[in-house]
């Protein structure tokens, strides 16, 4: 008995541990958050808000034995496929710097970086007055913006930002029929919450950023 409990402790232990991971819980708040560059979809990490202090706890966690973690249900399981490539976990296809995909005043853009055929992403803001241009990739003062964004398309399960939306009110909602195409709905997060692309849910403790 007594090396069960052992072993279990020790198996618990391997499984988390309380760290500054790369999810900033106090911009996605409670909840279970996947890891932003884990290529496996086995890791996910736990915001924990104490109501007293207003302070988060961030504990990290990898999902046992053959099961990933699923972004949209926040839960383990056999049942979610993990796809890296996909444009849930990617914007980037090829390495240079391309239009920032969450901002439409083309005020920064993405570098991507192929290693190893992962794709790393690092988002910079162009300097006061200046927009990025994407043919020639700089930015520039007289560089006329228009949005570059192109209309949403369900391409995965899952809830997606709107990102022309600048309440942040809304969201798409993409549900993977039997045809084995993609039915895409229009949602509003209800009251005073607003939606998270980062814990993909409606909370009232994201902050819009263009709200700040």
């Amino acid at each position: 008995m007594a090396r069960t409990i052992w072993f279990v402790v020790l198996l618990a232990l391997g499984l988390t541990w309380n760290v500054e991971g790369a999810v900033n819980c106090t911009a996605s708040g409670a909840g279970r958050i996947p890891e932003p560059t884990d290529t496996t979809c086995k890791n996910y990490t736990l915001c924990v808000r104490n109501s007293a202090t207003g302070i988060y706890s961030s504990y990290d966690y990898v999902c046992p034995a053959t099961s990933l973690f699923d972004p949209n249900t926040a839960r383990c399981t056999t049942a979610y496929v993990c796809n890296v490539t996909d444009s849930t976990t990617s914007v980037c296809t090829t390495e240079g710097y391309i239009p920032n995909p969450n901002v439409t005043d083309c005020s920064s853009y993405v570098e991507c970086v192929n290693i190893d055929g992962i794709f790393l992403e690092e988002s910079y803001n162009c300097p006061s007055d200046t927009f990025f241009n994407p043919t020639n990739t700089f930015c520039e003062s007289d560089y006329n913006c228009t949005s570059h964004v192109v209309p949403f398309t369900c391409k995965s399960a899952g809830r997606f930002a709107n990102i022309s939306d600048t309440t942040c009110k809304t969201y798409y909602f993409c549900v993977l029929a039997a045809n084995g195409t993609y039915v895409q709905y229009d949602i509003t997060c209800p009251g005073t919450s607003v939606f998270s692309p980062v814990s993909r849910l409606c909370t009232t403790l994201y902050i819009c950023p263009v709200n700040i």
